[in-house]
């Protein structure tokens, strides 16, 4: 036969009260803390996260630069690498580097690329006026290499 517990047998030992829930304060006490909390960690998390986009929208950008000689080639197409030409789309139906929107493309020496996938030495600068970040992209003579440095935003 089974026993029941009854009220008597499930009670706190004898000093300590039963509780049956949370009070008012150690509610607010909780939601306070979790309040601090993501004041805390948001700001942190969209600063990470930012960041995180940036590095993508420059990985895209380095991949479309070390690839345009090959894909020029393939075009058959010359292209003197300026911001003229950026705003031009190529045969294949998209701009010579692939640009996130607002980032512009300036250069003072551009490089010159030819139909056979080799080029004249050049360099271009691009800038995103958001994070008022600013690199400059150098394209190495005959083979096309393009190396990436940061610079300060002018």
């Amino acid at each position: 036969m089974v026993k029941r517990a009854t009220e008597r047998q499930v009670r706190a030992p004898a000093g300590l009260s039963a509780s049956r829930g949370f009070t008012l304060l150690e509610v607010v006490i909780a939601l306070s803390i979790i309040g601090l909390l993501t004041a805390v960690a948001v700001p942190a998390l969209a600063k990470r996260l930012e960041s995180a986009f940036e590095s993508a929208d420059l990985a895209q950008v380095r991949s479309s630069a070390e690839l345009l000689s090959t894909r020029l080639a393939t075009l058959g197409v010359e292209l003197r690498l300026d911001a003229k030409s950026q705003a031009r789309l190529l045969p294949d139906g998209r701009p010579p580097l692939d640009l996130p929107p607002g980032w512009t493309l300036d250069s003072k020496a551009p490089p010159v690329f030819g139909r056979l996938g080799a080029c004249e030495p050049g360099e271009v600068q691009i800038r995103d006026p958001r994070s008022q970040r600013q690199w400059r992209l150098q394209f190495a003579a005959i083979s096309c290499t393009a190396s990436f440095a940061a610079t300060e935003f002018q």
